[in-house]
């Protein structure tokens, strides 16, 4: 098995079926859907059922992006037949509720995103709570899908020191660098958006088609 074999690709910001269904064809492992109200990326809960049922996609395939909800708010999106839940959270929120997201959906299903300022340490009492972590880059006013690069240094150095744990390196990865982002960080996981679209939540089936075929030449 080569090194692209190995990688996972997962194309977040899925609003249309065309774009979701093309995603795959081209070897997309997961989709990512965001129902963060404040996302110019959001979908309600009837498209994705729509796209789901189009495309007769397997839970395991839909990752529901959300920041910090509620449990309430939670088990409404449990209820549209996600498999993965990638929250995004600032990296000192309560234990408390986090420790309920992971009860809930399970620490194999939990994709923890916290927002952590250059500088930050990685807050190893997360551990506890999931199995994979997604590093975005940081923003003082949003929780993700800046478009920024992120802390590829820092995400270098947690993968190699936390092997138990699974690393998705995000932010602002596009065909023009995820060949270097991936030589860089040996990340075995990425998550695509803004790199690859023509407008918010509309993808650039080139750019995609470019970005998956620069994966599949690393060796």
């Amino acid at each position: 098995m080569n090194k692209a074999d190995s990688i996972s690709v997962k194309v977040c910001g899925i609003t249309e079926a065309k774009d979701a269904r093309f995603a795959l064809e081209l070897g997309a492992d997961k989709l990512g859907f965001i129902t963060y109200e404040k996302s110019p990326r959001k979908i309600d809960f009837e498209k994705v059922e729509n796209i789901k049922s189009e495309l007769s996609l397997n839970e395991e395939k839909m990752v529901a992006v959300e920041v910090e909800p509620t449990i309430e708010h939670l088990k409404k999106i449990m209820d549209q037949g996600f498999g993965v839940f990638q929250l995004h959270f600032s990296y000192d929120l309560s234990r408390d509720l986090i420790g309920q997201w992971s009860q809930l959906v399970g620490a194999e299903n939990l994709w923890l995103a916290p927002r952590l300022p250059k500088g930050v340490s990685f807050p190893e009492d997360l551990f506890c709570y999931s199995e994979t972590f997604l590093i975005d880059a940081y923003s003082e006013s949003k929780f993700g899908g800046t478009g920024e690069r992120s802390d590829w240094r820092s995400f270098s150095l947690w993968r190699e020191k936390f092997t138990a744990k699974n690393w998705v390196l995000a932010g602002g990865i596009s065909p023009s660098n995820i060949s270097s982002a991936i030589e860089e960080t040996q990340a075995r996981h990425v998550d695509v958006n803004s790199g690859i679209e023509k407008s918010p939540g509309i993808k650039d089936l080139e750019k995609m088609t470019e970005l998956f075929q620069k994966v599949r030449r690393i060796i």
